[in-house]
């Protein structure tokens, strides 16, 4: 029988596991490692950050202000094959996302800032040769006047050139800070230490070897938190060996995890029922993220696009999550589609925002067949922190019609700006909403609108449930911070005891 811990009145234990071979320390020396590989491997490459990296930063952040800088480290697999480790204070001190400091931590000298890094060519921002090649390619295409090369990117000749002519003035800079020492993790882990992987670390075969290694030798215990099981669930959502890769991770991760975290209690029953039928039982604690957007003051000179900008002048409905089937995008524009048909309602846009994933071909054939629906749609394209600031501040409510979530963290971040929305009433998202939403059949397009019209043309209703949002104590990232303490200090305890 599964039974899960979580965290609140209702506590409950998911039984299962063997017992470590390495006497725990006490608890007020434990040092506890936050993985940040894939962090690491999210830099590479992009710019911007993933809701599963808001989380670990939000709870690392508070780590430290709860521990000190001393008994908090951040890890990762480096590229030298060597796991490695500093203090997370490097993290806590970032006011926000900080590619420049984090691409000097994880790829040293070679990683490019942002400033340096020409339109179109980010992904190449850590591999000096291709980036190389890259420009010499781009300079060509705009010496032939070749715009169609650019706008393909999502970018112009001109933007191009206004980058190599802002360079000029870079010349003059000074150079970058020195790379933080990094110590390796077998070095001053002790028996009883903690790793902890708040991240999307499948298919890091290496890390997985390391922290068997630092089990079997060193005595240190690593937890895991899941998101989801949606690439086992649902793979038809996944993009090749994605679903593969995953699942063969979650089944080899019980030979050096003692405990899992759940971000809901519908993940944590996912899991569990995974772990029993693998034959690997595990301790499994849910610990419900945070219904929280840490956002930045916006000010009249806040860097917002001119896109943002005019879509703030008139109503629309905000979707916010990257672009993939899984998301149900398709489905949402059929019922914009269908009210707009109606004729009988002054219709706001439907403005989604984000990054576009895989298999989205039905929904980008729905766009170009209907132009947009006629200019009722618009996709805001990664947005900044300041952008989807405004966007959540501006809109009359939020959508998100998912076929499947292990959490749902637009949900939270849409309340925390004091605005409700349509929510699909499937998986985890009834946890995050609770009775502060309207929910829809995430399936079913006639009643997707149906509830999308009750918020569009019933004010009071709309003013009813941002009322009960307002009075409501919603959870903070201090909270979730806190139930991860308790049930890693709980977990010491019995151990102890035992």
């Amino acid at each position: 029988m599964i039974r899960l811990r979580q965290s609140g009145p209702e506590r409950h234990r998911l039984l299962g596991g063997g017992n470590t071979q390495a006497k725990a320390r006490d608890p007020v020396s434990k040092t506890y490692f936050f993985d940040v590989s894939d962090i690491m491997a999210y830099v590479r490459t992009e710019n911007s950050i993933s809701g599963i990296q808001r989380v670990s930063l939000a709870v690392i952040r508070r780590m430290v202000e709860r521990f000190g800088p001393e008994r908090v480290q951040i890890a990762f697999w480096s590229e030298q094959n060597t796991y490695v480790s500093l203090s997370a204070d490097y993290l806590a001190q970032m006011e926000s996302f900080d590619t420049d400091r984090l691409g000097l931590l994880f790829f040293g000298p070679k990683a490019r800032s942002d400033e340096q890094i020409a339109p179109t060519l980010e992904r190449y921002r850590t591999r000096p040769f291709k980036y190389g090649v890259y420009t010499q390619i781009r300079n060509l295409n705009a010496a032939l006047g070749r715009e169609r090369h650019f706008r393909k990117k999502g970018s112009s000749i001109a933007a191009w050139r206004a980058h190599h002519a802002a360079q000029k003035n870079l010349r003059t800079a000074p150079p970058p800070p020195a790379r933080p020492k990094l110590t390796p993790v077998h070095d001053i882990a002790k028996p009883g230490d903690r790793v902890i992987i708040m991240g999307a670390v499948f298919g890091m075969e290496k890390l997985a070897e390391g922290l068997a290694e630092l089990k079997e030798n060193k005595g240190v215990e690593t937890s895991i938190l899941v998101h989801d099981l949606i690439p086992i669930l649902v793979p038809e959502h996944m993009h090749g060996g994605y679903s593969h890769s995953f699942e063969r991770w979650l089944r080899q991760s019980a030979s050096y995890c003692k405990s899992y975290f759940a971000n809901s209690a519908y993940t944590g029953k996912d899991l569990g029922e995974f772990l029993e039928n693998n034959g690997t039982p595990r301790p499994i604690d849910v610990v419900p993220l945070a219904q929280y957007f840490e956002r930045p003051a916006l000010t009249e000179e806040a860097n917002l696009s001119d896109q943002i900008r005019r879509i703030l002048s008139e109503p629309y409905v905000l979707v916010v999550g990257t672009m993939e089937t899984r998301k149900n995008l398709l489905r949402l524009a059929q019922a914009w589609q269908q009210l707009i048909a109606a004729g009988d309602l002054k219709m706001p846009r439907l403005i989604f925002a984000g990054k576009e994933n895989w298999h989205t071909n039905d929904f980008n054939n729905f766009m170009a067949k209907t132009k947009n629906l006629d200019g009722m749609i618009e996709i805001v394209h990664r947005p900044s922190d300041a952008g989807l600031t405004a966007l959540y501040e501006g809109c009359l409510f939020t959508s998100m019609v998912s076929l499947y979530e292990g959490w749902g963290l637009p949900i939270g971040e849409s309340l925390s700006m004091g605005k409700t929305g349509v929510v699909g009433h499937a998986t985890s998202m009834p946890e995050v909403g609770g009775d502060m939403v309207e929910y829809c059949n995430p399936l079913d397009v006639d009643d997707m609108a149906a509830a999308c019209r009750r918020l569009i043309e019933d004010t009071a209703l709309r003013a009813a449930l941002e009322a009960k949002i307002a009075a409501t104590k919603l959870r903070t990232w201090d909270d979730v911070t806190a139930d991860f303490v308790h049930f890693l200090e709980a977990e010491d305890a019995a151990r102890k005891v035992g």
